[in-house]
């Protein structure tokens, strides 16, 4: 908001005062109806399942448009579940509206059963949507008074390995009359598997590389 309010003030210098004015109000007033989207792993998440859940920030193809995935769900022969805390126990109000996803298999997964993702909010079914290769999938889901978020991901064949669905898009949106600001680093939590040692946290800064993993 401070780079548009600079763009503007120098504008204004060009335009009359009159249209100073209308021009910074008009960005005031868009900035508090756009605020800034959170990064869903800037909460505190946990994984489950006999599969695994990594952050990897890598870019993927995926019907032949190229998206930069922030991490993935590999459900192998069963399933794994991601699952985040949006909203501690002690808040009475809502902290953010909308949960955006947008996931796919790779085009070069194409001998790859296909793998159902489902969502639970607070526990309850919320939405599925089974993802097969080269498909991209979007969801939008109102999170307004919900805690928890999950996410899991469900190979669809008995025998077969399915592989990772990867995930380009997991943003939180707060409500528009509120001040944009993100969850500090201390309310945030590492990935950790039961009997496994934990993966990367969320990052504040660039994440270090992770070696890939194949199944």
């Amino acid at each position: 908001m401070r780079k548009t309010y600079k763009i503007s003030l120098i504008a204004c210098l060009i335009t009359s005062t009159l249209g100073c004015s209308v021009l910074i109000g008009e960005n005031i007033v868009q900035a508090q109806r756009s605020p800034r989207p959170v990064e869903l792993l800037r909460s505190r998440c946990v994984s489950s399942g006999l599969g695994s859940a990594r952050e990897e920030n890598t870019d993927i193809a995926i019907g032949r448009a190229v998206y930069t995935s922030r991490f993935f769900l590999g459900p192998g022969s069963r399933s794994a579940t991601l699952t985040c805390r949006i909203r501690p126990n002690s808040s009475k109000q809502p902290i953010f509206q909308t949960l955006n996803l947008g996931f796919g298999m790779r085009d070069s997964d194409s001998s790859s059963p296909n793998a159902e993702v489902r969502v639970y909010l607070d526990g309850r079914p919320a939405e599925a949507r089974t993802v097969s290769t080269s498909q991209q999938n979007t969801l939008s889901l109102d999170v307004s008074n919900v805690s928890n978020v999950s996410i899991e991901a469900v190979c669809t064949s008995g025998n077969r390995y399915c592989d990772r669905v990867y995930f380009y898009e997991a943003s939180l949106l707060r409500p528009a009359t509120q001040t944009n600001v993100a969850p500090s680093p201390q309310s945030t939590q590492q990935f950790s598997v039961p009997g496994q040692t934990p993966v990367l946290p969320p990052p504040t800064t660039a994440p270090s590389p992770i070696t890939p993993q194949k199944y």
